[in-house]
């Protein structure tokens, strides 16, 4: 059934896709699953604090979502693989915005990460974020402590009130980590933790959906679009991506209730002609319609880019390749396709992206993260089921 799209709880905002504003609805902070579950068999640990029980991260107390295919280790480590990459990258195997939850009453809550070599490269981003009862602060950050295959030992500030309290990491947009699990006090409760909302959204993309360069993954503009609009993210956004014809049958594949693509900045960078661009672009569309017909797709165009960024490749303006995803969508004459002008989604503002112009910066993706979400809850027509919600955390990315 779909819902009205309410005010947005913070400051409003107008441009060119019309004047909207989310509300701040508030999430549903405890639902309640099964009742509290005792220890269940794993492995303990003697030490000076007392018994500890160690939870492996594909222990089904702990629960991930947010990202694609789940693959374990022989230690019971989970990562998630994203299946496409571009070359002497390894961005296959990042998972930009994944969550790992679970919900226990343990005095103690020690969490165990593993970066590791899986990513390559400098265009790195190792910061993620966690959140107690949906809530976070600035501080509630981890990175990567050294470089290669290394360990990391994260303590959760835990409540002291004995009660059960939600635990969630947010996994860092840039950066292979593997999870290891969690070390509680032996014989703690546990419950289901707070369910994901039901709506899947993928972003597909290249490096500004994978969330170049926003300080934090909380700060991308997928992260907080789906945050926004009370979606769960699967982010498909690759560094380096162009339009491959090919990524429309892979992005068919996937489970998803609302599609975003944000493509052809790189083609317009390397000088890829406009009619081999569209060719791929037409192509890439019908592979996803072919297997996808009736999910809701949102185009959106090559954002504006700063004239101080001037790439030695480029042979056409940057609207010619606009013009041609516009000409590729009208010929479909689909009406669950929407375009939406990425031009319009950030003031055309240098201060608003980063040094390396086509990225946006945290204020640049906020601004396009709400001008974005404003236009998909516009769309409800189109039969898209949306409940606006300002995030609960308070970072101060969000």
């Amino acid at each position: 059934m779909k819902k009205k799209c309410a005010p947005h709880g913070r400051k409003g905002f107008a441009y060119a896709v019309g004047i909207f504003r989310l509300s701040g609805l508030c999430l549903l902070m405890m639902l309640m699953a099964n009742g509290v579950q005792g220890g269940q068999d794993s492995d303990m640990d003697q030490t000076a604090g007392g018994e500890r029980e160690w939870v492996a991260a594909n222990d089904p107390r702990i629960q991930l979502s947010d990202g694609l295919h789940q693959m374990s280790g022989e230690d019971g480590a989970v990562y998630f693989d994203r299946v496409i990459d571009g070359p002497g990258r390894g961005f296959r195997w990042d998972a930009p915005g994944a969550r790992v939850r679970w919900r226990t009453n343990s005095p103690e809550v020690v969490v165990r990460l593993r970066y590791s070599s899986r990513h390559i490269g400098s265009s790195r981003n190792s910061v993620g974020v966690f959140r107690i009862d949906g809530r976070s602060k600035p501080t509630w950050r981890f990175t990567r402590p050294a470089p290669g295959d290394v360990q990391l030992d994260l303590p959760m500030p835990v409540p002291a009130d004995g009660a059960l309290h939600d635990y969630e990491l947010i996994l860092p947009y840039a950066d292979s980590i593997d999870i290891l699990g969690v070390e509680v006090q032996a014989g703690a409760g546990w419950e289901a933790p707070k369910p994901r909302p039901e709506t899947r959204y993928l972003a597909f993309g290249d490096s500004v959906t994978h969330g170049f360069t926003a300080s934090v993954v909380t700060g991308s503009y997928a992260f907080l679009t789906a945050e926004y609009l009370n979606w769960e993210l699967v982010n498909l956004g690759i560094g380096g991506r162009g339009t491959n014809a090919s990524d429309g049958a892979f992005l068919g594949g996937i489970d998803a209730a609302v599609i975003s693509i944000l493509i052809g900045v790189n083609d317009w960078q390397g000088g890829a002609g406009l009619e081999w661009f569209r060719g791929n672009y037409d192509r890439l569309l019908a592979g996803l319609r072919e297997r996808h017909p009736d999910v809701p797709v949102f185009v959106v165009t090559p954002l504006w880019v700063p004239p101080s960024w001037q790439p030695a490749s480029v042979k056409h303006p940057l609207e010619a390749y606009r013009e041609q995803i516009r000409q590729s969508v009208a010929a479909l004459e689909d009406p669950l396709i929407t375009v939406i002008e990425g031009p319009s989604l950030i003031d055309h503002d240098p201060k608003l992206f980063d040094p390396i112009a086509v990225h946006p910066n945290d204020d640049g993706f906020k601004q396009m993260a709400q001008r974005l979400s404003a236009a998909m809850c516009a769309a409800t027509s189109i039969g898209i089921s949306v409940t606006p919600a300002a995030s609960s955390a308070s970072e101060d990315s969000l």
